[in-house]
């Protein structure tokens, strides 16, 4: 893993097309326990699963940086110095070394320049090199997109994020009580529903959004709507069913019409149909059975686990490229007035096993922030990612890792990324530094599920 970079300039790729799907391995087993903050880890080999004597990692294929500007929107442009490259390939080498994780996808947009690593390889059976296109399975990033439809139809006055979810959908555990604003904030105390092994064993045959629905709301709430954060996928499966009944279209459709379309995301979509992942793409690792710090091999291949039961809460996919762009227009497809509330009295929160690393983390509405930058996050069986962007900074990060669990989780990895590029100018809270970033906070028996954490605020 200690291979020197190569530097190059230029595009990013060629141009890229929608067509092609996935290799038909499918996945059929067991479920194990871990779950990621939400997502789960699906212990399953599939029947024509690669013998598991391939190689486990890739030390022969080192990163391939680019510092020119990509074919993406936004202010970014022009080349980092030497020296801020520099610090970059040292971290995205740690990244790698560390997590033992077959490749990396890393890229950096500033005013300053634009830093893109492909590092590794997308196939440890094959050993193909990685690409900064390939397309990836981004988990509960997905709520980004999700909470984001639902403010679109606050910013037009067809919901109020005070109205209850028992007006638009029955059955739902404390539905009176719970208002749209607690389930974009995680304080409805509304169970995970997802997390369970009861759940997380029909996934690798599929779900129906009524079966999904169904299934969550059986569970009981963990505690009463507005006493303290708790995550919650079903939450956002909620707000899902909301936008469609609300929209009278299915969520795929008003996820293409309001954003993807208009943003021109191409290689974002909304899986429909097993992995949802397009040609070219990368492949993803690890179901549970493999240890933070341990290289994965061919038979923890967990590309094909199909994401219908993940819905509006974490099926999605996507790239690089559509991430960053995603993540720097947000507030533009919301009224001014609906993201001030979104982004006011975020809620403080920690997930369980020290996920997010040491620094200070808060729950907006929809989304994360941390450090004055808006946050996504996620992880699935096979592949952990996060996204943030500061509009003060005028900055978009982006990190991708093909291997969960990992023992320095994406989150931390950006906010490390950042301080080497901004220093004292960036504060993610509790005094932490690049090299706290940089420990490994996750390891062996680590608990990746997520915490509770009292809500301070006064309005939800």
């Amino acid at each position: 893993m200690s291979t020197q970079p190569r530097t190059t300039h230029g595009p990013l790729s060629a141009p890229r097309t929608r067509n092609g799907r996935t290799a038909g391995r499918r996945p059929a087993g067991a479920v194990a326990a871990l779950v990621a903050f939400g997502v789960l880890a699906v212990s399953a080999c599939g029947d024509d699963a690669p013998d598991s004597s391939a190689a486990s990692t890739s030390s022969t294929a080192g990163p391939t940086t680019t510092a020119a500007p990509g074919t993406t929107a936004g202010a970014a442009s022009g080349t980092f110095d030497a020296a801020t490259v520099e610090r970059f390939d040292e971290l995205v080498r740690q990244f790698q070394d560390v997590n033992q994780t077959p490749r990396a996808l890393i890229g950096v947009w500033s005013p300053q320049g634009t830093y893109v690593s492909a590092a590794g390889v997308s196939d440890i059976t094959t050993n193909a090199p990685m690409e900064p296109d390939m397309q990836f399975k981004i988990a509960s990033q997905t709520k980004s997109f999700t909470g984001n439809l639902t403010l679109q139809l606050v910013s037009e006055g067809k919901i109020s994020l005070d109205d209850h979810i028992s007006t638009r959908i029955k059955d739902v555990p404390n539905g009176d009580e719970i208002t749209i604003r607690q389930l974009l904030n995680h304080t409805s105390g509304l169970a995970d529903g997802f997390t369970d092994l009861s759940v997380q064993a029909r996934t690798p045959d599929g779900c129906t959004v009524e079966e999904l629905l169904s299934w969550e709301s059986k569970f009981p709430p963990v505690a009463e709507p507005g006493e303290k954060w708790s995550y919650s996928n079903y939450g956002f499966n909620l707000l899902g069913r909301m936008v469609e009944l609300v929209e009278g279209k299915d969520l795929s459709t008003v996820l293409t019409e309001r954003i993807t379309e208009p943003l021109g995301l191409t290689r974002t979509f909304l899986a429909t149909d097993g992995s949802g992942l397009t040609a070219p793409f990368t492949r993803g690792y690890g179901f549970g059975d493999l240890g933070p710090t341990e290289a994965p091999t061919a038979a923890s291949d967990a590309t094909d686990i199909p994401l219908s039961c993940l819905w509006a809460h974490g099926a999605m996919v996507s790239t690089l490229d559509d991430m960053h762009v995603w993540m720097s227009s947000m507030s533009t497809l919301v009224s001014p007035e609906v993201w001030t509330e979104a982004t006011t009295d975020p809620v403080p929160f920690v997930f369980g096993g020290n996920y997010n690393g040491p620094g200070l983390w808060l729950n907006a509405l929809g989304f994360d922030e941390s450090g004055g930058f808006y946050v996504a996050e996620g992880s699935f069986a096979g592949y952990e990612s996060a996204s943030m962007y500061s509009p003060t900074l005028d900055t978009t990060i982006s990190v991708m890792t093909t291997k969960m669990p990992s023992a320095i989780t994406p989150p931390p990895m950006m906010q490390a990324l950042a301080i080497a590029l901004y220093g004292d100018a960036v504060d993610f809270g509790n005094g932490l530094t690049l090299d706290q970033a940089m420990a490994p906070n996750l390891g062996p028996g680590h608990d990746a599920g997520p915490t509770t954490t009292t809500a301070t605020t006064t309005n939800y």
